[in-house]
């Protein structure tokens, strides 16, 4: 099951994935204590905090998360691609500042950062994560280390900021690379067309559609 809880200021999905046996919470960008809410009200603590990226619109809220969980005595590890680790933990705020900087948007930065915890768990492609179906797919061009999570099985994939109903990421960062999400996209394109498809920001859509309107 997927559940897209949309948060801050610009639309941000944030996403929980369940199981039988637990859940992941996915780009967690705001609104901490409803994200908590909302996982309280399914009873699970996750297994994992997964960012599809490291930018600050999909972490904003792990500070808050850390705390709360570690106030009730839990662990729960923070899972990026290893590319993009220095948006968390000691080099974040530079790395962010960088970001927000070039894309003209220091407003954000300026509102929303604090410090991100550092990562746990450090991503590379085709890893399958310990506990769930997901599997981690590899997508730079938005960011050196943006991933997708695809989850075969079930038929959904996770896509972050590389792949929008009707758009594709921005590559117009400090870490981006447009012949990089070129890339990017040609791989997701390979994937079955009637993947469904959750995006790190507005409505889900599925591989057959934006195929068709972005090919490869």
């Amino acid at each position: 099951m997927v559940d897209r809880i949309g948060v801050g200021p610009i639309g941000e999905n944030a996403y929980v994935v369940s199981w039988e046996d637990g859940c992941v919470l996915v780009d967690p960008g705001d609104e901490s204590a409803r994200l908590l809410s909302f996982l309280d009200s399914r009873h699970c603590t996750p297994l994992y905090v997964i960012a599809t990226h490291g930018h600050l619109d999909h972490t904003a809220a792990l500070p808050e998360l850390r705390a709360a969980w570690t106030s009730r005595g839990l662990e729960v590890p923070i899972a990026v691609h290893a590319a993009d680790a220095d948006y968390f933990g000691p080099k974040g705020e530079l790395t962010n500042h960088q970001l927000f900087a070039a894309i003209r948007a220091l407003g954000y930065f300026t509102n929303y950062w604090r410090p991100i915890p550092s990562a746990d768990l450090l991503l590379g492609d085709g890893d399958i994560l310990t506990g769930t179906a997901l599997r981690v797919i590899h997508t730079p061009g938005h960011t050196k280390g943006s991933i997708c999570l695809y989850d075969e099985s079930a038929g959904f994939l996770l896509s972050g900021d590389t792949l929008f109903r009707d758009g594709v990421g921005r590559s117009d960062g400090p870490d981006s690379s447009p012949d990089e999400l070129a890339a990017s996209l040609e791989r997701l394109f390979a994937l079955p067309p009637t993947t469904r498809v959750f995006p790190g920001h507005g409505e889900p859509t599925t591989i057959a559609r934006e195929c068709g309107r972005f090919p490869a």
